[in-house]
């Protein structure tokens, strides 16, 4: 193939699509015919601005008279940022943007543009494309991201990876079914908004990473391809954590990522890790706090982004299984999320370390905390159920005793089934609305005034009551003259839920009920009707012989 008459040499930085477009020009050749001649001998153009077929590459620099290498870094794929593989994008032939498209965070249809890089040599930046790169540190702006006339992004035509305004600082962009109408509003004269200088400084330190220079991280220099990966991986999980309905106490540019989550769909949730925000001032804030993070030591990166935390939402998985669904941990995203977890490590952990019976032995924990201490001490602490919470509460006691290893072994301690001491842990361990040093804190207060009591022998005792009726006679003959004999059982129930704190599902009484529905209903109108004289006398009864 003979090269072109009028040689000119690419910019620096500059991408394929936006060269050919300048080469063209000079020759006064259209776009469509510079695109014939590339096609001449067989140079497929499918991927062109984004990984390109290497005989497109020698097609272009026979053209223009240059050497391969002149070429390098004009195409996405010379970014190590995008994980873009000109062998497998090929080998996916018609379908090689899927591949593309799935690993995200790059714009496959149209770009950003500095109108300002734009007026001064109509050159468009290869690293424009990626959504990582927000802002133009030569300028001090963010990059515009939409044509103000036809309200689509710069260089979204789909017909061509050339526009047919050639070098123009037009848009360009098709406006019909066809080709042949283009949106003519110059990009050039866009006013860009000016970024702040956080925004630059981080875009700076960027910069240095698609250069492939080393970057500091977590205190320490990083390779530029682990730098990018760990700022684009933190920058997913703090849009995630932003995406929460509390976030703006958090991050004040929160609001206007929920404007924009408002416009995405509601089935699947924001994939940010694939499509992040459109917005570029978004997005630079975004990016911003993340290196921000990136650029301290490990405690205090770990401290900074624990602040976080907070928002994550109660799931059964917990904190770090939450964080981990939602972004490619990396080897240094691994240790900074641990770090930042550490005050709501597992509470099984914290456990094992702390004497909180102070050598008392597990006879001495009820099956549920007392409602007094744990209202006192742990309300609001658990985001369950107070019956929930407190035989939590009762579990975690058990559980700190050295010789106990296992949630189930706790409850078999208590006297619980075992599969109620697994469920519960599960169940409540990733609702703790607190640290758990936190937590551990106040339940050492709480167990500190429980009283000295052997419950078990305590729950022996009214178990024993359910084949007894003197001592209730006694006390309805006494106390509630009112009462019906059928009540009896009842008050063994109360005796246990109240006097021996006891689980409700385990009182001995149930299976004397044909119709167990019935009972607690019949139970429940019981208990409502005891007045405070009553249970004082009831409590008493269990003490007399019977």
């Amino acid at each position: 193939m003979s090269a072109l008459p009028v040689r000119v040499r690419p910019h620096p930085g500059q991408a394929l699509d936006s060269y050919l477009e300048h080469l063209a020009d000079v020759n006064q050749l259209t776009t469509a015919k510079l695109i014939s001649l590339l096609r001449a001998d067989g140079a497929p153009t499918r991927y062109l601005p984004v990984a390109p077929h290497p005989r497109l590459l020698s097609a272009v620099a026979d053209l223009a008279g240059l050497d391969v290498s002149d070429l390098h870094g004009s195409a996405l794929v010379d970014h190590s940022l995008t994980d873009i593989s000109t062998a497998g994008v090929q080998a996916a032939g018609r379908y090689g943007h899927r591949a593309i498209a799935a690993k995200g965070w790059v714009f496959l249809h149209g770009t950003q543009v500095c109108p300002t890089c734009l007026a001064t040599d109509r050159s468009w930046q290869t690293v424009w494309r990626l959504p990582i790169v927000t802002t133009c540190t030569t300028h001090s702006d963010h990059l515009v991201t939409f044509c103000p006339s036809c309200r689509r992004p710069p260089r979204d035509g789909r017909h061509s990876h050339l526009r047919p305004v050639g070098a123009d600082t037009r848009c360009g962009n098709p406006l019909g079914a066809g080709p042949l109408l283009q949106c003519q509003h110059d990009l050039a004269s866009i006013i860009a908004t000016a970024a702040d200088p956080d925004s630059v400084a981080r875009q700076r330190r960027t910069n240095d990473g698609l250069a492939g220079e080393p970057v500091t991280v977590l205190g320490s220099a990083a390779p530029a391809r682990q730098y990018l990966r760990n700022l684009r991986g933190l920058c997913v999980l703090l849009l995630h954590l932003a995406s929460q309905p509390t976030a703006s106490d958090h991050a004040p540019w929160a609001g206007l990522l929920h404007d924009e989550l408002a416009t995405r769909t509601d089935q699947r949730g924001p994939r940010w890790g694939v499509r992040p925000p459109t917005d570029t001032t978004v997005r630079a804030l975004a990016l911003d706090a993340a290196d921000q993070i990136l650029s301290l030591d490990l405690e205090t990166a770990g401290s900074q982004l624990a602040a976080w935390f907070s928002l994550i939402p109660a799931t059964n998985d917990g904190p770090l299984g939450w964080l981990a669904d939602r972004t490619t941990m990396t080897p240094t995203l691994t240790r900074l999320v641990t770090t930042g977890l550490a005050p709501y490590r597992r509470i099984s952990h914290h456990l094992d370390t702390r004497p909180l019976l102070g050598g008392r032995p597990v006879h001495h924990i009820p099956q549920v905390l007392p409602t007094d201490l744990y209202e006192k001490y742990l309300s609001g602490l658990i985001d369950r159920v107070d019956l929930t919470g407190r035989t939590y509460a009762s579990l975690c006691l058990a559980r700190a005793a050295p010789e106990v290893r296992t949630w189930a072994e706790a409850a078999e301690r208590l006297g619980l089934p075992a599969t109620i001491g697994t469920n519960t842990a599960r169940a409540c361990s990733a609702r703790l609305t607190v640290p758990t040093d936190e937590f551990t804190r106040r339940l050492a207060l709480a167990a500190e005034e429980l009283p000295r009591l052997d419950y078990h022998a305590l729950e022996a005792t009214i178990t024993r009551r359910v084949h007894m009726s003197r001592w209730f006679a006694e006390w309805v003959r006494i106390w509630r003259p009112e009462t019906r004999n059928s009540d009896r059982l009842h008050a063994i129930t109360w005796l246990w839920i109240h006097a021996a704190h006891a689980h409700p599902d385990t009182a001995p009484t149930w299976d004397r009920f044909d119709d167990l529905r019935t009972a607690k209903t019949q139970y429940r109108r019981f208990e409502s009707s005891l007045t405070g004289g009553d249970e004082r006398s009831l409590t008493s009864a269990l003490h007399k012989r019977a």
